[in-house]
């Protein structure tokens, strides 16, 4: 049997550690909650053995943790106060404890309930891509947002597509109150509705509309019946030309323009179906005259301005001009914090696709509507080639929508769903996205959970990606301490002095098996690195040398359990004046974690 144990006292450890041992069991340690939780989380346990007081996390918040990430691995407690009514009764309320035995215990008492242990199987959560979760009514409160936290989320996306200021600004405390109780940074992007196109209101709500019927899309607000339709932007009736194809509701419904009147276009239904109020409308061939930044986005991200938001995403990108429109927006407000997302849906984004990566912060593959717009059996290939093109240009990408869409209902995903995270995961994505299924769905949390099994599973298993000799080349020519970090592989961690910036997104992109930990005084900068693959950010806010933070990186470390006594680790360096005045482009230090006296 594998038994982790948790116990912050030296001498009591590797006491419990050498009887089990005895007994033949596989025994692994820790001297936090939090330490506990990691562990737990990337490798499989058959029990834990707990204390309840312990520095940094507690046994209780450690308990909590294992109800998200481990709900069915069970906790035998240890502890002083096995007479404390008050400890008994809390702990009473969690169904993975087992048994609270007394300290010092009776190993005899304890092998007893080890050979009453059932077995249960469960996933490691340890992932290096991140998952982005869409927050809707089943998640904006704090208790489930700690949750999702646990589970695996990174970053926090508020769809403004719905919902009112209110509703966003109440989810962004809960998000924030989330944060700070679980100690984990966490990025929050605001999703631009952009010029969503849009059926507009239908008698009784939908219509069933006929192949080979005629229907009009008309200019002025109507009632919508089988005849004819309205649509939120008239504006586009004078872009669309006889010949063009009209696709409604994702798709699924299409009409072809015969002529065009001064009250709207005429259309031949060439697939029918039930028509609904609010569906959206797309045309795949007609070039649109709306702008992509709309009334309503620029009142939006003047919000997210105010409200301390990580990143923006602009919807239905065409040009890399409308990327620095709002670039130039942000700038103009001195708000350097908020990082732009370019979404590729449109086909003219696809055709402008580099160079709209070179001028944003971001990458969102947007396969929704991109599948529409598009021929959906080209949809793969371009998430592949975009995610190869994000990864030469060390430009973050999300791959999204539809990823585990049958678990907005389902307590499990398909096996197309989990083949379709995997293979993201083994061609480079830096994240994956769940939409409806946290914001609406019957288990936010199971969900993200699953995710980020998959995701482990993939990186545990899948084949090493490496950058080719031409970029390696280009990248370590400007710090040439980055190649002794790609070449080395039996490090535990590397430590990241990168006040500027310019390292975490190299080494995110070399999808490096070592977790490379950011040490940085800044929450926004640790916000921003939550998009990066395998970036874990330290926050050390104090005014030190560089071997004192190097030493408080470490402490840091090894209390979150990113790294233990003993290990090997790479310290690595960007520019900066020395103390003695040398121009220093870049180091590179192989160090010993030290074990505490």
């Amino acid at each position: 049997m594998r038994v982790l144990v948790l116990e912050d006292a030296k001498s009591t450890q590797v006491l419990v550690q050498k009887r089990l041992e005895k007994m033949g069991h596989e025994v692994d340690t820790a001297g936090n909650g939090q330490q506990g939780y990691q562990m737990a989380g990337a490798n499989r346990y058959d029990v834990i053995i707990s204390d309840i007081r312990m520095p940094h996390w507690d046994g209780y918040k450690f308990i909590e943790a294992m109800q998200v990430v481990c709900p069915h691995l069970p906790i035998i407690i240890v502890t002083g106060a096995d007479n404390d009514k008050e400890v008994h009764e809390r702990l009473d309320q969690y169904e993975n404890v087992m048994a609270v035995l007394p300290k010092p215990f009776d190993f005899d008492i304890l092998e007893d309930l080890l050979t009453h242990v059932s077995v249960k199987s469960h996933g490691s959560i340890q992932k290096k891509a991140r998952i982005v979760c869409t927050i809707g009514p089943a998640s904006n409160d704090p208790s489930t947002l700690g949750k999702l936290i646990l589970a695996g989320m990174d970053v926090v996306r508020l769809n403004f597509s719905h919902g009112s200021y209110e509703d966003h600004e109440r989810a962004l405390k809960a998000v924030r109150m989330a944060e700070e109780n679980w100690n984990k940074p966490i990025a929050v992007l605001q999703d631009l509705c952009g010029p969503k196109i849009r059926v507009g209101k239908i008698e009784h709500g939908q219509v069933e509309i006929v192949a080979g019927e005629m229907i009009t899309i008309r200019k002025e607000e109507v009632l919508g019946n089988k005849k004819a339709i309205s649509t939120i932007a008239p504006e586009i009736l004078d872009d669309i030309q006889p010949g063009d194809p009209v696709l409604l509701d994702d798709g699924l419904l299409e009409l072809k323009v015969l002529r065009k009147d001064n009250s709207g276009v005429v259309c031949e239904i060439v697939v029918g179906g039930v028509l609904k109020s609010g569906k959206g409308i797309n045309l795949p061939a007609t070039k649109l005259s709306l702008p992509s930044v709309t009334e309503k986005d620029w009142r939006d991200l003047d919000w997210a301005l105010n409200h301390s938001i990580d990143y923006v995403a602009l919807s239905f990108v065409r040009h890399p001009d409308e990327i620095r429109q709002i670039k130039k927006y942000i700038a103009d407000a001195k708000k350097r914090d908020l990082r732009v997302v370019a979404k590729i849906e449109k086909p003219e984004a696809v055709n402008n696709i580099k160079e709209i990566i070179e001028v944003s912060d971001a990458i969102m593959i947007a396969r929704g509507d991109m599948g529409v717009e598009l021929p959906a059996v080209r949809v793969p290939h371009i998430q592949q080639e975009i995610i190869h093109l994000c990864r030469r240009m060390n430009t973050p990408v999300i791959t999204a929508t539809q990823m585990l869409d049958s678990m907005t209902v389902n307590a499990r995903p398909t096996r197309a769903e989990v083949t379709d995270v995997s293979t993201a995961i083994y061609e480079g994505t830096d994240a994956v996205m769940l939409s409806q299924e946290t914001a609406t769905g019957i288990d936010p949390v199971n969900v993200v959970r699953t995710m980020a099994a998959i995701i482990g599973e993939q990186e545990r298993y899948g084949e090493q990606l490496v950058t080719d000799p031409d970029q390696l080349s280009a990248e370590t020519a400007s710090n040439p301490a980055l190649i002794l970090v790609a070449g080395i592989k039996n490090t535990a961690a590397t430590i990241l002095l990168d006040p500027s910036g310019k390292l975490y997104p190299v080494l995110s992109k070399w999808s490096r098996r070592v977790p490379s930990l950011l040490v940085t005084k800044s929450l926004h900068v640790s916000r921003h690195a939550c998009l990066y693959k395998n970036i874990i950010p330290i926050i050390i806010r104090e005014d030190l040398d560089r071997n004192a933070m190097v030493f408080k990186a470490m402490d840091h470390a090894v209390q979150m359990g990113c790294i233990r006594e003993g290990d090997l680790i790479s310290v690595v360096e960007g520019p900066r004046l020395t103390r003695g005045g040398m121009d220093q482009e870049g180091a590179f230090q192989l160090i010993k974690v030290p074990a505490k006296e």
